[in-house]
């Protein structure tokens, strides 16, 4: 990429259930505002891409197919079964969850994002291994007890490790070192969005969200007190600010693509592979 690379956003979804509540009321409380979450990316005219738990995928193919039939939308991988307690087997949640993902769309999945952010540098020669193009779970900040990556690039490079596979880290305020994330950005409110309008950012904004950044449910109340506090602040505000957040990208003269678009711009003009479909 060069200075004068075209500026490049993505819109990207972490479709998955409610910070691990099995109760069937607050599993995928927020699904119930999936028509709301689809009527304001078609307002905005924005692409979307997806990464969908395998578990996910198995329990609520109704929203997937929701998604395809109304977005400019493509599809990705973020583990199988969305375990937050840093325990579980990640070689066990690729193949379980690639195996959901070829069950459901017929093809291997080319883009990973792990649970919370947590990847090993192990974990990219295994992805690449499996098949994948790319990565995303890199965030270039640090979260105290998750990951330390503030030595991390901010902009797409080679996965420590391997030979092709691209990481396509979540974007963050330069300096700063803070995450380009609904979440984040609605906590704060007007005084991120303040900061936004005024810093330069790197070439490729990677925007991380999920539904529960959005939309308040049962499955908020039922977070410990420091937890409801920041995943509630300014939620009835959230779809206001995102347009907000869009609105700042575009003034920034910043295109929104999807996450293979970035790929094929940074792999010598696309020439993917032919990715095997499940009846290969």
């Amino acid at each position: 990429m060069t200075d004068d690379s075209p500026r490049r956003a993505c819109l990207t979804l972490d479709l998955e259930k409610n910070w691990n509540f099995e109760d069937p009321e607050l599993k995928y409380a927020t699904f119930d505002y999936l028509d709301d979450y689809i009527d304001l990316l078609d307002t905005l005219d924005l692409p979307l891409s997806v990464f969908v738990v395998g578990e996910t995928i198995e329990d609520r193919p109704d929203a997937i197919e929701r998604l395809q039939e109304r977005l400019d939308v493509e599809f990705h991988l973020h583990s199988y079964s969305h375990d937050i307690s840093g325990s579980a087997d990640f070689e066990r949640e690729v193949r379980l969850g690639t195996q959901a993902f070829e069950s459901f769309f017929g093809r291997q999945p080319e883009g990973y994002r792990s649970t919370q952010g947590r990847i090993e540098r192990s974990a990219f020669r295994f992805l690449e291994s499996s098949g994948f193009l790319f990565d995303s779970s890199v965030f270039p900040t640090y979260r105290p007890g998750v990951y330390n990556n503030l030595r991390a690039p901010v902009e797409p490079y080679q996965a420590t490790g391997t030979d092709s596979l691209l990481e396509i880290p979540v974007a963050v305020v330069p300096r700063l070192r803070f995450p380009l994330s609904q979440g984040y950005v609605k906590a704060i409110g007007a005084p991120f969005l303040a900061v936004l309008r005024h810093i330069p950012l790197q070439d490729v904004v990677v925007y991380n969200s999920h539904l529960q950044d959005f939309y308040h449910t049962q499955a908020h109340e039922r977070l410990g007190p420091q937890r409801k506090l920041f995943y509630g602040r300014n939620v009835a505000q959230s779809e206001h600010i995102f347009e907000r957040v869009v609105e700042t990208l575009r003034r920034k003269g910043y295109s929104f693509v999807k996450m293979t678009d970035v790929y094929d711009a940074y792999t010598e003009g696309g020439d993917r592979p032919r990715r095997r479909s499940a009846n290969d």
